[in-house]
């Protein structure tokens, strides 16, 4: 992205969520492309040196995920007398784990190839093994080669060591819902920010949004509040830019309380920035981590995983967080989606609250002849709460993520609203779209001309990565008030969103539709839920005063 007012280039890389394309399942033998990446082309220049190293990931098979998915309901749903009473990592960890038999027989078979149970590392619970091998062990483990990749349009750039053809161990083969790490490529993103002409003016500014959101003067007080965004392959932020924004709107000047894992100031990206300004300006006050799997593990592959690993294994992971990446739902294997569904819920019972940009291609219709919705992941999670864009208080952005998943059923909490759209009339005809899917959004915020600084200067942006730190920042501070006041957090919003509020301290988004491609007009924003901006946007003033105390009195009258 070329920057001709300071003559400087800045690159804003973006991971796809998943590297979906290549992604590894467990099977007899499992096959990658050895020249495509999603979008990338990558070549084989030779092979790497039996001593190089790679990191494998082994998602080792569960016990108790049922259990787990009930507990889910049980804590987050205002209609339930366990409303609220959230565990910590630990203890969900005595309930879902690796199963014991699995466990033993992966540091078995990797024994056998010469790897030493003191290179295992694994979460809570022995559900996730993540070993670092040498290349000679990853070719015995595996029967196969491993190969040197490198992207075709930068052959002097980042090498990577990946094995095209490879086959689980077949005794392991009952005992893994997959394993990640031996033929990944990175893929393009689904999900960014578009920065607009230098010229644009953006409208979007905190104080804008205090002023539309009824946000007033609200920070944090609490000690206990916390949030948190994800970044992925090396998007950095940069602590002056925060600054210069900061001083820029007239805002608290606080610095980033932790940073997770690697961070280049001198090397900052449009999203990280966006993601980390605008989650402390609307979180004003609020502890604040910048949790970064952006060292290119594993020699290119993207740290999504790492990013959920890492957080489970945390007792003090932040409250809230906010991830503006994704891709494709259907490039994405099911295995791979069912176990990181567990890991969503894990967050869930733990009192946690995980968003998500929707996309910024409308509906992203795709197919010649049969035309088809393509929902993006994951969004279209039923255990995360998936954040549309807008362009007013009242009109969509034409551009926002929506739809209804292809995987996932519409969930229990959300079918009242579902059944409503799909009776109102408005929508488009069903043979584009799965009527008994998980909808999305579930809320939506302003997206377009949102200013950030980079590079030291004022910049518009557009995407629904504005929304997702917009929407998460104000949970932040209803979390705050909530917590100020003895009161568990809100923990997975959706129960509540769909059976207690019901739109009440929303701003109803009625204009406006998400199309996303020829002839496809996409959804229609209507009165109530729809799949262009879900409930629509927050009215602070009013969820602090009204919500809450709905809420309370739900609970209480239950």
């Amino acid at each position: 992205i070329k920057m001709a007012a300071r003559k400087k280039t800045v690159f804003c890389v973006f991971a796809s969520l998943l590297l979906a394309a290549s992604m590894s399942v467990v099977a007899e033998t499992l096959v990658a492309s050895t020249a495509v990446g999603g979008d990338f082309k990558y070549t084989i220049i030779g092979k790497p040196s039996g001593l190089a190293e790679v990191d494998i990931i082994f998602a080792i098979k569960q016990t108790n995920t049922e259990w787990l998915k009930s507990k889910l309901y049980e804590v987050s749903s205002p209609k339930s007398p366990h409303y609220g009473m959230y565990m910590n990592f630990d203890a969900i960890a005595r309930y879902v784990h690796g199963r014991p038999q699995s466990v033993q027989l992966l540091e078995d078979v990797l024994r056998s190839v010469g790897i030493a149970k003191q290179q295992i590392r694994y979460t809570i619970g022995r559900d996730f093994a993540v070993v670092r091998m040498t290349i000679s062990s990853a070719e015995k483990l595996f029967n196969t080669d491993y190969y040197t990749f490198t992207d075709q349009e930068d052959p002097k750039g980042k090498h990577y060591f990946k094995a095209p053809n490879y086959t689980i161990p077949h005794q392991l083969k009952e005992h893994l819902d997959f394993v990640f790490g031996v033929s990944e490529l990175p893929t393009k993103p689904r999900i960014k920010p578009i920065l607009r002409d230098t010229g644009d003016e953006g409208d979007v500014t905190p104080e804008f949004l205090y002023k539309e959101y009824n946000i007033g003067n609200a920070m944090g007080n609490s000690s206990r509040s916390s949030q948190a965004v994800a970044s992925f392959l090396k998007q950095y932020f940069s602590p002056s830019d925060l600054r210069l924004f900061q001083k820029g709107y007239k805002l608290p000047l606080r610095n980033v309380s932790k940073i997770i894992g690697e961070n280049d100031p001198g090397d900052e990206g449009a999203e990280a920035n966006l993601d980390v300004q605008y989650i402390m300006a609307m979180g004003r006050k609020i502890e604040t981590w910048f949790v970064s799997t952006s060292q290119v593990a594993n020699h290119g592959q993207e740290g999504f995983l790492t990013w959920i690993i890492d957080q489970v294994n945390r007792t003090d992971s932040p409250l809230v967080h906010s991830a503006s990446y994704g891709d494709i739902e259907d490039s994405i294997p099911a295995d791979y989606k069912n176990r990181v569904e567990v890991e969503f819920q894990k967050f869930g019972v733990s009192g946690r609250t995980l968003f998500f940009a929707s996309g910024d291609s409308g509906v992203d219709c795709r197919g010649l002849f049969d035309r088809k919705f393509t929902p993006m992941w994951p969004a279209s999670s039923p255990s995360v709460t998936a954040v549309g864009g807008t362009v007013s208080l009242d009109q969509c952005w034409n551009d926002g993520g929506g739809g209804f998943s292809n995987f996932f059923p519409t969930p229990d909490y959300q079918k009242e609203a579902v059944s409503a759209f799909l009776a109102s009339g408005q929508a488009p005809p069903t043979k584009y779209f799965n009527t008994s899917g998980r909808g999305y959004p579930d809320v939506s915020a302003f997206s377009v001309s949102c200013m950030i600084y980079i590079i030291g200067i004022p910049w518009p942006v557009d995407g629904t990565s504005c929304a997702s730190p917009i929407f998460a920042g104000i949970i932040s501070l209803l979390n705050d008030a909530r917590l100020s006041e003895g009161k568990p957090p809100l923990g997975f919003l959706n129960p509540t969103l769909y059976e207690v509020w019901k739109g009440k301290g929303f701003f109803d988004i009625t204009k406006g539709s998400n199309p996303g491609g020829l002839l496809c007009e996409g959804f229609k924003a209507i009165t109530g839920w729809d799949p262009a901006s879900g409930w629509g946007s927050p009215n602070f003033g009013d969820l602090k005063k009204d919500g809450l105390q709905l809420l309370d009195n739900f609970k209480q009258f239950s």
